[in-house]
């Protein structure tokens, strides 16, 4: 059963907004999202093409062993709202202020940054709530220098659980390569929980289109907007993705190398396919929403139909009750016995020959 917008709004989580950093100085980390209690967790793994160790890390200085080991070291950070350890992630790794402000702050567009020494990444992983019939997104931002990936997340959604087993497993072609292929899978496995965005979003105008050919006015308009709202979370998100992608494709900077463009190109055509197939369910659900428009019209105009109809009819009678109506003293047709009879007959001639007239017009 769907759930009213009342209560959706109730359920909703309170957010710290971007209104609370104005004023501060540039490069300050305030977290802006939804308030979030939970613990941070920081996990690392490192591997090469011979080993792969991974394990939970209460303090980033923990890593300083790894640094000098021939080999990529993968630290993911799940909770970005203890700016803290932000801070301390930055500080160890000497990332710019304006990258941590960047990661922090979950309502940023998707972007690409480069520096001397590392690239920032940041983009949004999408998935759809059934329980609000929403899109919730989670903030991810990546950081690559030449033997290490940071990941950032709001929460623990497991999208990169399966990369991180077949690294483990030894089967994936991670391990012989370079930070630069890991950011590709870890991007890569984002931009699929697009897919499954728009295939939901399809069922959902497949489902509008159905109410709306039922003519069924209650309930159409609502899902329509419903769509209508996850359509624009979605092409908030893909539009500045593809030109952040597009960056990266085009980037010379030595951290990406000429091997690992071809699947750059790869996700930049995904992500082509996604907004293709999003505009065109927006065209779609342009063209239900003319029909549905069309359609509260046509029922007001048959509606208008009848009523005009019911007070033409009237428009006679009402002059033939106003004319016997009248207290004149001298009237033929009062002292008559059958007057009450003639004015009934001539009121039912009346509307026979107006319903005649209708049904020859085709008006009826």
């Amino acid at each position: 059963m769907k759930k009213s917008h009342s209560q959706i709004r109730k359920q909703r989580v309170k957010k710290n907004k971007l209104s609370q950093k104005a004023g501060l100085p540039p490069g300050t980390i305030v977290h802006v999202g939804k308030e979030n209690t939970s613990e941070v967790v920081v996990s690392m793994l490192f591997y090469n093409a011979e080993i792969a160790e991974e394990k939970q890390i209460s303090d980033i200085n923990e890593c300083r062993d790894y640094q000098n080991r021939e080999g990529v070291t993968w630290i993911n950070v799940i909770g970005i709202h203890k700016t803290d350890i932000i801070e301390s992630v930055g500080k160890f790794f000497n990332l710019h202020p304006l990258v941590l402000e960047d990661i922090a702050n979950t309502e940023q567009r998707p972007k690409f940054e480069e520096f001397d020494n590392y690239i920032f990444f940041t983009l949004k992983n999408l998935k759809s709530d059934n329980e609000k019939n929403d899109i919730a997104y989670e903030h991810v931002s990546f950081v690559f220098g030449k033997n290490y990936v940071i990941s950032f997340q709001e929460n623990d959604t497991g999208i990169f659980n399966e990369i991180k087993k077949r690294i483990i497993s030894g089967i994936s072609r991670a391990k012989s390569k370079s930070t630069d292929y890991l950011v590709y899978l870890l991007i890569d496995a984002t931009i699929d929980s697009y897919y499954e965005i728009t295939e939901n979003i399809e069922d959902k105008i497949e489902f509008v289109e159905d109410e709306v050919l039922a003519d069924n006015a209650k309930n159409s308009l609502t899902e329509i907007l419903i769509v209508k709202r996850d359509l624009v979370v979605l092409l908030k998100s893909i539009f500045p993705l593809r030109e952040a992608i597009g960056k990266l494709q085009r980037s010379e900077n030595k951290l990406i190398a000429d091997t690992s463009r071809v699947f750059f190109n790869s996700i930049y055509d995904h992500t082509v396919h996604i907004i293709e197939s999003v505009e065109s369910q927006r065209d779609i659900l342009s063209g239900l929403m003319d029909i549905y428009l069309t359609n509260i019209s046509n029922r007001m105009n048959s509606i208008m139909k009848v009523l005009t109809i019911i007070a033409t009819i009237f428009i006679p009678l009402t002059f033939f009750a106003g004319v016997y109506g009248m207290n004149f003293k001298f009237f033929p047709e009062i002292g008559w016995q059958y007057g009450y009879l003639y004015f009934w007959i001539l009121c039912i001639i009346s509307i026979s020959i107006m319903f005649w007239f209708f049904r020859k017009k085709r008006w009826l």
